[in-house]
């Protein structure tokens, strides 16, 4: 297998068979991904999404399946709240049940990330104070204890001015994080939703790009959620429009760090579903004459571009042997 593509794809999905698709009971998705843990292709998995009000109903599997190989890695969703006091009273629920989570499986699990949407109401006020105070608020919460996630991925919403609502959410994260040291929680990170069950849950290749190159200018992490099973951009009957491709959304983003590219360039990348424009070797990922190395790779997934939810581990794994990549 080429060095950049195993750069490309360590760790880049979360397993999230709980949810649609897929929509499997929670005793068959996390016996599903025990088992993903321990076959050839493990590298590519990276944590188990579970929703935060249903942690207690694992305690069954704490002395069966928690038991072996590495720690139980789990990205911790939150509930969409529509004002800013019901966001905080989550919140405050969240925190309890991870709390006890850790003292019922202690360093048997890790619960590194948190998954949360802003609230609408802070979201449509258009108001940066606002939303400083809401993402200060969670990250100070969450950094009082060390059993609760270190990374923060707030997620927004595209809406009729989406340019404005996104552009300000990831600007106002970006202060905030210039003035947070907090001694557990790393950084407020930015979650990128690209798809769903219905045609009108995919954002358009515009507003994916704009949310990517923000990110990368405001020097907010990422991690994408939906839509992304399969490696190029098509179309799917499913849902009767165009999905994006994970090696469009991820090697589109590398490749605008690499090259500074405009939110017209990354369109196109994003946009193309010719497979044979896309490909790996040793050196590094291309996209027809653009180049990003492998070490920038490495380094962008390590710090940048996080990983993404997928409610199948087989279909990507199986797309990429399917184009000869794998």
């Amino acid at each position: 297998m080429d060095a950049s593509l195993k750069a490309f794809m360590k760790g880049i999905i979360d397993y999230a068979g709980l949810f649609p698709p897929a929509d499997l009971s929670l005793d068959t998705a996390i016996r599903k991904y025990s088992m993903y843990r321990k076959i050839d292709d493990s590298w590519m998995l990276s944590r188990f999404i579970m929703p935060g009000w249903q942690l207690d109903e694992l305690k069954p599997y704490g002395e069966e399946l928690f038991q072996e190989g590495e720690p139980f890695a789990f990205s911790v969703l939150g509930k969409g709240t529509e004002t800013v006091s019901d966001y905080q009273e989550h919140l405050e629920e969240l925190i309890d049940v991870l709390q006890r989570f850790h003292a019922t499986h202690g360093d048997r699990v890790t619960t590194d990330i948190l998954e949360i949407k802003l609230p609408r109401e802070a979201v449509f006020a258009y108001d940066d104070k606002l939303l400083a105070e809401i993402y200060t608020e969670t990250l100070e919460r969450m950094d009082s204890s060390a059993s609760t996630p270190n990374e923060i991925f707030f997620e927004g919403y595209f809406d009729k001015n989406w340019k404005k609502e996104v552009g300000l959410a990831i600007e106002m994260l970006h202060s905030v994080n210039a003035d947070f040291d907090g001694a557990n929680v790393k950084q407020g990170a930015f979650k990128l939703r690209c798809g769903g069950v219905k045609a009108d849950m995919f954002p358009s290749v515009e507003q994916v790009a704009f949310a990517l190159n923000k990110v990368r200018e405001q020097n907010i992490a990422i991690k994408c959620t939906a839509g992304l099973h399969h490696p190029i951009r098509h179309y799917a009957d499913s849902v009767n429009t165009k999905m994006h491709g994970f090696l469009n959304v991820f090697g589109g983003a590398m490749l605008s760090y690499a090259h500074d590219l405009s939110n017209n360039q990354l369109e196109e990348i994003i946009r193309d579903e010719d497979p044979d424009r896309f490909s790996f070797d040793d050196e590094g990922f291309y996209w027809n004459d653009l180049k990003v190395s492998t070490k920038e790779i490495a380094e962008l997934r390590d710090v940048a571009l996080i990983s993404y939810g997928s409610c199948s581990f087989d279909e990507p794994r199986e797309d990429l042997e399917q184009l000869g990549l794998m």
